[in-house]
């Protein structure tokens, strides 16, 4: 079945409440199988180089040591028994898959945005592309929504796609979550295999206590990659704008033509981005942060 005939949020009458500029297609999430694909260089590569390309599929370097008598030929590294004159023999190990889980958080919070797109959208864009970068692993998706659903698949991630659409659309409407991250992280602790990496992709806000306890016993065990997403106007405000808003005290304005107030709002966005950073940095191996301003595809290439 072609895939403008598949299951395409854009098919849904739903969606049609929607504006256009809020769609999610189907289509944009396969077009970031692109960004994996990076041009092939080619490289003249040395007699070891080609001989490490030949061995067995699913083994792994584990350790150098001289040559003992029953030890296969071919795993000689002939360029160090050059250099030390004795034989040296390359040892490998079987290669154990690494199971990827991605938490993809649609929370209230990520359905905003001043420039080009939700900050949702860019989640569930990035979503796509580093479900496209592993699927030669295994990997389960869940994601963190109104309706929160896990699925796994190894191989093509194709069939994950319309999911991750559906769950954006349905999120268009900012229905409270039933359960906050922290107590999602907390479900999804005890199902993370053995050596699995976690990747979560979440607003930039500061973690809240619960979430920060349950991120730092996951740390025990796993790897924790986390992307946060801004938005332009949670970092700066433009100088010509005033904007109309409503917070605790009740509505007001943010007013771009004072430069104390624009230079006040600077200070205060760069702390507590920074607080953010900090409570997480200590938990977590990779952390980037991404602009809904900009499009995935520019700041994927300077990862």
């Amino acid at each position: 079945m072609p895939l403008s005939h598949g299951a395409s949020p854009s098919q849904d009458p739903a969606s049609n409440r929607w504006p256009p500029e809020l769609q999610l297609p189907l289509a944009c999430l396969l077009a970031t199988r692109l960004l994996t694909r990076g041009p092939q260089v080619t490289r003249r590569k040395s007699p070891s180089q080609r001989g490490a390309q030949r061995r067995q599929p699913g083994l792994s370097f584990r350790e150098l040591r001289p040559y003992q008598a029953g030890d296969e030929v071919r795993h000689i590294d002939w360029r160090v028994t050059a250099r030390l004159g004795r034989p040296f023999t390359r040892l490998y190990e079987e290669e154990q898959e690494q199971h990827h889980w991605l938490l993809l958080d649609l929370s209230p919070g990520l359905y905003f945005g001043s420039k080009q797109r939700l900050k949702a959208q860019l989640a569930c864009e990035l979503a796509a592309a580093l479900l496209w970068r592993g699927e030669r692993h295994p990997q389960t998706l869940h994601i963190h929504s109104a309706s929160p659903q896990t699925l796994t698949c190894k191989g093509s991630p194709l069939p994950l796609l319309p999911a991750i659409c559906r769950h954006y659309l349905t999120g268009l409407e900012r229905r409270p979550l039933p359960t906050p991250l922290a107590q999602t992280l907390e479900r999804l602790r005890p199902r993370l295999p053995h050596g699995a990496r976690l990747t979560i992709i979440s607003d930039h806000m500061p973690p809240p206590p619960a979430q920060e306890r349950q991120l730092r016993l996951i740390a025990r065990r796993h790897d924790i990659h986390y992307w946060q997403l801004r938005d332009p106007l949670e970092a700066d405000l433009d100088a010509t704008e005033r904007l109309p808003v409503t917070g605790p005290l009740g509505p007001g304005w943010l007013d771009g033509s004072s430069p104390q107030f624009v230079r006040r709002y600077r200070i205060q966005a760069e702390q507590h981005l920074a607080l953010s950073q900090a409570r997480l940095l200590p938990l977590v191996q990779r952390l980037t942060l991404l602009d809904s301003g900009q499009s995935l595809q520019t700041q994927w290439q300077s990862l």
